[in-house]
Protein backbone atom coordinates (compact mmCIF):
# COMPACT_ATOMS: atom_id res chain seq x y z
CA UNK A 1 0.00 0.00 0.00
CA UNK A 2 0.86 3.29 -0.60
CA UNK A 3 2.35 5.16 2.23
CA UNK A 4 0.39 8.67 2.46
CA UNK A 5 2.34 11.65 1.82
CA UNK A 6 3.00 13.97 4.48
CA UNK A 7 1.10 17.58 4.13
CA UNK A 8 3.11 20.70 4.27
CA UNK A 9 2.09 23.51 6.66
CA UNK A 10 1.18 26.91 5.43
CA UNK A 11 4.62 27.83 6.87
CA UNK A 12 6.66 25.93 4.26
CA UNK A 13 4.20 26.68 1.71
CA UNK A 14 4.47 30.48 2.10
CA UNK A 15 8.30 29.22 1.75
CA UNK A 16 8.12 27.24 -0.79
CA UNK A 17 5.80 29.98 -2.78
CA UNK A 18 8.31 32.81 -2.22
CA UNK A 19 11.12 30.70 -3.46
CA UNK A 20 9.16 29.96 -6.46
CA UNK A 21 7.66 33.30 -7.45
CA UNK A 22 11.21 34.77 -7.07
CA UNK A 23 13.22 32.39 -9.27
CA UNK A 24 10.84 32.54 -11.99
CA UNK A 25 10.33 36.15 -11.38
CA UNK A 26 14.34 36.95 -11.43
CA UNK A 27 14.69 34.85 -14.96
CA UNK A 28 11.89 37.33 -16.63
CA UNK A 29 13.54 40.52 -14.89
CA UNK A 30 16.91 39.07 -16.46
CA UNK A 31 15.99 38.65 -19.98
CA UNK A 32 13.95 42.49 -18.89
CA UNK A 33 17.04 43.74 -18.74
CA UNK A 34 19.04 41.96 -21.11
CA UNK A 35 16.72 43.47 -23.92
CA UNK A 36 17.21 46.99 -22.11
CA UNK A 37 20.12 47.35 -21.53
CA UNK A 38 22.47 44.92 -23.91
CA UNK A 39 20.53 43.44 -27.08
CA UNK A 40 18.60 46.99 -27.71
CA UNK A 41 21.78 48.53 -27.20
CA UNK A 42 24.22 49.44 -24.46
CA UNK A 43 23.67 53.19 -24.48
CA UNK A 44 21.17 54.21 -21.68
CA UNK A 45 20.34 57.14 -19.01
CA UNK A 46 18.80 57.89 -15.76
CA UNK A 47 15.40 57.40 -16.71
CA UNK A 48 15.89 54.27 -18.09
CA UNK A 49 17.31 53.12 -15.24
CA UNK A 50 14.41 54.68 -13.14
CA UNK A 51 11.52 52.91 -15.13
CA UNK A 52 13.02 49.71 -14.90
CA UNK A 53 12.70 49.85 -11.52
CA UNK A 54 9.44 51.09 -11.66
CA UNK A 55 8.06 48.89 -14.15
CA UNK A 56 9.73 45.67 -12.17
CA UNK A 57 8.38 47.31 -8.54
CA UNK A 58 4.88 48.38 -10.19
CA UNK A 59 4.37 44.92 -11.62
CA UNK A 60 5.43 42.32 -9.04
CA UNK A 61 4.94 43.77 -5.94
CA UNK A 62 1.36 45.19 -6.68
CA UNK A 63 0.14 41.79 -8.49
CA UNK A 64 1.96 39.17 -7.52
CA UNK A 65 1.12 38.52 -3.65
CA UNK A 66 -2.56 37.75 -5.06
CA UNK A 67 -1.28 35.44 -7.44
CA UNK A 68 0.63 33.72 -4.89
CA UNK A 69 -1.99 33.28 -2.48
CA UNK A 70 -4.40 31.60 -5.66
CA UNK A 71 -1.45 29.99 -6.14
CA UNK A 72 -1.54 28.59 -2.42
CA UNK A 73 -5.52 27.84 -2.46
CA UNK A 74 -4.80 25.84 -5.12
CA UNK A 75 -1.85 23.86 -3.21
CA UNK A 76 -4.22 23.42 -0.43
CA UNK A 77 -7.24 22.48 -2.86
CA UNK A 78 -4.95 19.32 -4.02
CA UNK A 79 -5.15 18.43 0.12
CA UNK A 80 -1.18 18.95 -0.06
CA UNK A 81 -1.82 21.33 2.68
CA UNK A 82 -2.81 21.77 6.55
CA UNK A 83 -3.12 24.26 8.70
CA UNK A 84 -1.08 23.48 12.00
CA UNK A 85 -1.76 24.04 15.65
CA UNK A 86 0.61 27.29 16.11
CA UNK A 87 -0.79 28.49 13.04
CA UNK A 88 -3.96 29.22 13.39
CA UNK A 89 -5.57 32.97 13.09
CA UNK A 90 -9.19 32.52 13.81
CA UNK A 91 -10.08 33.18 10.25
CA UNK A 92 -13.54 32.06 9.67
CA UNK A 93 -13.44 32.51 5.95
CA UNK A 94 -10.99 33.10 3.22
CA UNK A 95 -9.96 36.56 2.04
CA UNK A 96 -12.87 37.65 0.57
CA UNK A 97 -10.55 39.40 -2.61
CA UNK A 98 -7.08 38.97 -2.48
CA UNK A 99 -6.26 41.30 -5.31
CA UNK A 100 -7.83 44.41 -3.62
CA UNK A 101 -6.49 43.43 -0.17
CA UNK A 102 -2.41 42.91 -1.16
CA UNK A 103 -2.91 45.61 -3.72
CA UNK A 104 -2.96 48.88 -1.85
CA UNK A 105 0.22 47.99 -0.25
CA UNK A 106 1.99 46.87 -2.91
CA UNK A 107 1.53 50.17 -4.25
CA UNK A 108 2.97 51.83 -1.42
CA UNK A 109 5.74 49.79 -1.17
CA UNK A 110 6.14 50.11 -5.32
CA UNK A 111 6.01 54.08 -4.99
CA UNK A 112 8.34 54.11 -2.06
CA UNK A 113 10.75 52.06 -3.74
CA UNK A 114 10.90 53.81 -6.88
CA UNK A 115 11.39 57.20 -5.16
CA UNK A 116 14.07 55.74 -3.03
CA UNK A 117 15.16 54.89 -6.71
CA UNK A 118 14.54 58.26 -7.90
CA UNK A 119 16.20 60.02 -5.15
CA UNK A 120 19.17 57.97 -5.95
CA UNK A 121 19.97 58.60 -9.29
CA UNK A 122 18.95 62.33 -10.00
CA UNK A 123 19.37 63.82 -6.52
CA UNK A 124 22.39 61.28 -5.73
CA UNK A 125 24.08 60.49 -8.98
CA UNK A 126 23.71 57.02 -9.12
CA UNK A 127 24.38 55.57 -12.64
CA UNK A 128 24.50 51.47 -11.83
CA UNK A 129 25.87 49.08 -14.08
CA UNK A 130 23.13 46.85 -15.79
CA UNK A 131 24.40 43.98 -14.07
CA UNK A 132 23.77 46.26 -10.57
CA UNK A 133 21.06 47.44 -11.73
CA UNK A 134 19.60 44.01 -12.60
CA UNK A 135 20.27 42.44 -9.02
CA UNK A 136 19.07 45.69 -7.01
CA UNK A 137 15.45 45.44 -8.50
CA UNK A 138 15.17 41.62 -7.06
CA UNK A 139 14.73 43.21 -4.06
CA UNK A 140 11.33 43.28 -4.66
CA UNK A 141 11.13 40.01 -3.74
CA UNK A 142 11.36 41.65 0.42
CA UNK A 143 8.42 43.27 0.18
CA UNK A 144 6.07 40.71 -2.30
CA UNK A 145 7.36 38.28 0.53
CA UNK A 146 5.89 40.41 3.65
CA UNK A 147 2.80 41.09 1.93
CA UNK A 148 2.05 37.79 1.07
CA UNK A 149 2.94 36.83 4.92
CA UNK A 150 0.71 38.93 6.44
CA UNK A 151 -2.03 37.44 4.17
CA UNK A 152 -1.39 33.79 3.32
CA UNK A 153 -2.08 32.55 7.27
CA UNK A 154 -5.68 33.72 7.48
CA UNK A 155 -6.54 33.00 3.94
CA UNK A 156 -5.58 29.37 3.57
CA UNK A 157 -7.24 28.92 7.93
CA UNK A 158 -10.33 30.54 6.33
CA UNK A 159 -10.08 27.99 3.54
CA UNK A 160 -10.34 25.45 6.06
CA UNK A 161 -12.52 26.38 7.66
CA UNK A 162 -14.97 27.42 5.20
CA UNK A 163 -14.35 24.15 3.70
CA UNK A 164 -15.35 23.16 -0.41
CA UNK A 165 -17.87 24.34 -2.76
CA UNK A 166 -19.40 27.01 0.06
CA UNK A 167 -19.03 30.50 -1.30
CA UNK A 168 -21.74 31.72 -3.33
CA UNK A 169 -21.71 30.97 -6.98
CA UNK A 170 -20.81 33.92 -9.31
CA UNK A 171 -23.87 35.33 -11.20
CA UNK A 172 -21.67 35.74 -14.20
CA UNK A 173 -19.25 33.54 -15.07
CA UNK A 174 -18.12 35.46 -17.89
CA UNK A 175 -18.33 38.64 -15.98
CA UNK A 176 -16.37 36.83 -13.65
CA UNK A 177 -13.61 36.00 -15.70
CA UNK A 178 -13.38 39.65 -17.44
CA UNK A 179 -13.10 41.20 -13.90
CA UNK A 180 -11.15 38.89 -12.04
CA UNK A 181 -9.25 37.64 -14.82
CA UNK A 182 -8.30 39.23 -17.69
CA UNK A 183 -8.52 42.65 -16.74
CA UNK A 184 -5.88 42.78 -14.01
CA UNK A 185 -3.45 40.38 -15.77
CA UNK A 186 -3.91 42.32 -18.95
CA UNK A 187 -2.87 45.76 -16.59
CA UNK A 188 0.27 43.36 -15.05
CA UNK A 189 1.08 42.50 -18.14
CA UNK A 190 1.06 45.81 -19.94
CA UNK A 191 3.04 47.10 -17.50
CA UNK A 192 5.95 44.74 -18.04
CA UNK A 193 5.70 44.70 -21.62
CA UNK A 194 4.66 48.37 -22.89
CA UNK A 195 8.24 49.61 -21.29
CA UNK A 196 10.41 46.71 -23.22
CA UNK A 197 8.30 47.25 -26.41
CA UNK A 198 8.84 51.51 -26.04
CA UNK A 199 12.26 50.38 -25.78
CA UNK A 200 12.76 47.85 -28.21
CA UNK A 201 10.71 50.04 -30.81
CA UNK A 202 13.28 53.38 -30.18
CA UNK A 203 16.41 51.22 -30.95
CA UNK A 204 14.88 49.57 -34.13
CA UNK A 205 13.74 53.50 -34.91
CA UNK A 206 17.23 54.51 -34.43
CA UNK A 207 19.05 52.28 -36.74
CA UNK A 208 17.02 53.60 -39.73
CA UNK A 209 19.09 56.72 -40.71
CA UNK A 210 17.45 60.16 -40.70
CA UNK A 211 14.82 58.79 -39.06
CA UNK A 212 13.15 62.46 -38.09
CA UNK A 213 9.20 60.79 -38.10
CA UNK A 214 10.78 58.09 -35.79
CA UNK A 215 8.77 55.53 -37.57
CA UNK A 216 9.21 51.88 -36.99
CA UNK A 217 10.36 49.29 -39.34
CA UNK A 218 7.36 46.65 -39.91
CA UNK A 219 10.11 44.26 -39.87
CA UNK A 220 10.77 44.30 -36.45
CA UNK A 221 7.51 43.96 -35.08
CA UNK A 222 7.11 40.14 -36.10
CA UNK A 223 9.29 38.99 -33.91
CA UNK A 224 8.57 41.15 -30.78
CA UNK A 225 5.06 40.18 -31.13
CA UNK A 226 5.34 36.48 -31.75
CA UNK A 227 7.71 36.37 -28.74
CA UNK A 228 5.75 38.63 -26.45
CA UNK A 229 2.54 36.27 -27.39
CA UNK A 230 3.79 33.21 -26.05
CA UNK A 231 5.40 34.67 -22.74
CA UNK A 232 2.60 36.84 -21.50
CA UNK A 233 -0.04 33.95 -22.74
CA UNK A 234 2.35 31.09 -21.17
CA UNK A 235 2.62 32.68 -18.19
CA UNK A 236 -0.84 33.98 -17.80
CA UNK A 237 -2.06 30.68 -18.61
CA UNK A 238 -0.22 29.13 -15.38
CA UNK A 239 -1.69 32.19 -13.03
CA UNK A 240 -5.31 30.94 -14.60
CA UNK A 241 -4.92 27.48 -13.99
CA UNK A 242 -4.12 28.11 -9.87
CA UNK A 243 -7.07 31.00 -9.89
CA UNK A 244 -9.73 28.52 -11.80
CA UNK A 245 -8.31 25.43 -9.05
CA UNK A 246 -9.13 28.05 -6.61
CA UNK A 247 -12.77 29.03 -7.44
CA UNK A 248 -13.78 25.94 -8.08
CA UNK A 249 -12.73 24.55 -4.87
CA UNK A 250 -14.51 27.51 -3.11
CA UNK A 251 -17.55 26.30 -5.42
CA UNK A 252 -17.31 30.52 -7.16
CA UNK A 253 -17.45 28.96 -10.89
CA UNK A 254 -17.71 25.35 -11.82
CA UNK A 255 -17.14 23.95 -15.43
CA UNK A 256 -19.99 22.11 -17.27
CA UNK A 257 -17.76 20.81 -19.83
CA UNK A 258 -18.15 16.88 -20.85
CA UNK A 259 -14.89 16.90 -22.76
CA UNK A 260 -11.52 15.57 -20.37
CA UNK A 261 -8.25 17.70 -20.26
CA UNK A 262 -5.44 17.40 -22.87
CA UNK A 263 -1.83 16.93 -21.30
CA UNK A 264 -0.48 20.32 -20.14
CA UNK A 265 2.28 19.95 -22.51
CA UNK A 266 0.55 20.22 -25.63
CA UNK A 267 -1.52 23.20 -24.79
CA UNK A 268 1.96 25.34 -24.19
CA UNK A 269 2.92 23.57 -27.70
CA UNK A 270 -0.13 25.17 -29.34
CA UNK A 271 0.54 28.51 -27.09
CA UNK A 272 3.80 28.60 -29.00
CA UNK A 273 2.28 27.54 -32.35
CA UNK A 274 -0.10 30.69 -31.97
CA UNK A 275 3.09 33.07 -31.52
CA UNK A 276 4.87 31.71 -34.71
CA UNK A 277 1.53 32.21 -36.35
CA UNK A 278 1.20 35.81 -35.05
CA UNK A 279 4.99 36.14 -36.05
CA UNK A 280 4.51 34.81 -39.39
CA UNK A 281 1.11 37.19 -39.82
CA UNK A 282 3.51 40.46 -39.53
CA UNK A 283 6.33 38.94 -40.97
CA UNK A 284 4.15 39.13 -44.05
CA UNK A 285 2.71 43.00 -43.96
CA UNK A 286 5.27 44.60 -46.25
CA UNK A 287 5.07 41.65 -48.97
CA UNK A 288 1.49 42.12 -48.73
CA UNK A 289 0.30 46.01 -48.09
CA UNK A 290 4.15 46.95 -49.03
CA UNK A 291 4.00 49.21 -46.04
CA UNK A 292 7.98 48.85 -44.65
CA UNK A 293 7.42 51.41 -41.24
CA UNK A 294 4.56 52.42 -38.98
CA UNK A 295 4.10 55.05 -36.77
CA UNK A 296 5.78 54.75 -33.43
CA UNK A 297 2.07 55.05 -31.64
CA UNK A 298 0.88 52.48 -33.48
CA UNK A 299 3.48 50.35 -32.45
CA UNK A 300 2.90 50.81 -29.19
CA UNK A 301 -1.06 50.10 -29.82
CA UNK A 302 -0.27 47.39 -31.69
CA UNK A 303 1.92 46.32 -29.02
CA UNK A 304 -0.85 46.72 -26.28
CA UNK A 305 -3.41 45.09 -28.40
CA UNK A 306 -0.93 41.43 -28.91
CA UNK A 307 -0.96 41.19 -24.90
CA UNK A 308 -4.41 41.68 -24.27
CA UNK A 309 -4.69 39.13 -27.17
CA UNK A 310 -2.25 36.83 -25.51
CA UNK A 311 -4.01 37.40 -21.82
CA UNK A 312 -7.45 36.79 -23.35
CA UNK A 313 -6.73 33.41 -24.71
CA UNK A 314 -4.67 32.88 -21.84
CA UNK A 315 -7.60 33.12 -19.38
CA UNK A 316 -9.78 31.38 -21.58
CA UNK A 317 -7.70 28.57 -22.13
CA UNK A 318 -6.68 28.06 -18.33
CA UNK A 319 -10.40 28.10 -17.30
CA UNK A 320 -11.44 25.53 -20.08
CA UNK A 321 -8.20 23.48 -19.12
CA UNK A 322 -8.07 23.72 -15.36
CA UNK A 323 -12.37 23.38 -15.46
CA UNK A 324 -11.83 19.91 -17.04
CA UNK A 325 -9.40 18.89 -14.87
CA UNK A 326 -10.80 19.85 -11.81
CA UNK A 327 -13.46 17.51 -13.19
CA UNK A 328 -11.91 14.74 -13.59
CA UNK A 329 -9.78 14.86 -10.50
CA UNK A 330 -13.33 15.32 -8.43
CA UNK A 331 -15.02 12.24 -10.54
CA UNK A 332 -11.80 10.29 -9.53
CA UNK A 333 -11.95 10.68 -5.70
CA UNK A 334 -15.71 10.03 -6.11
CA UNK A 335 -15.38 6.99 -7.83
CA UNK A 336 -12.50 6.12 -4.90
CA UNK A 337 -14.77 6.91 -1.87
CA UNK A 338 -17.51 4.47 -3.11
Amino acid sequence: MKAARKKRSVRELFWEQVALNFIVVAVLIALGALLTFRVMGEAYGAWTVVGFFATVFFAFIVFLPAGTLFAARAEFAKGAVEVREEEKTGAAAPIADPLMRTAPLGVAFAAIGTAVVYALVYWGGWTPSPLITTLASLLFAVPYAIIVRLNIFRDIEGLAAQGPFRARPVASKAHHIWMTYIIPNAVFQAIINLPLGYRGFSHAASIIPDNAAGVVPVAALAPDFAITFMFVCGFTFLAVMAHTASDMFEGEMSYSGKARGINGFLVFVFILLMGVGLGVLFALVPSVTGAETVSFGLAMILKFLVVFLSVYAASWLGVGWMGKKFNDAVARKVAAAQ
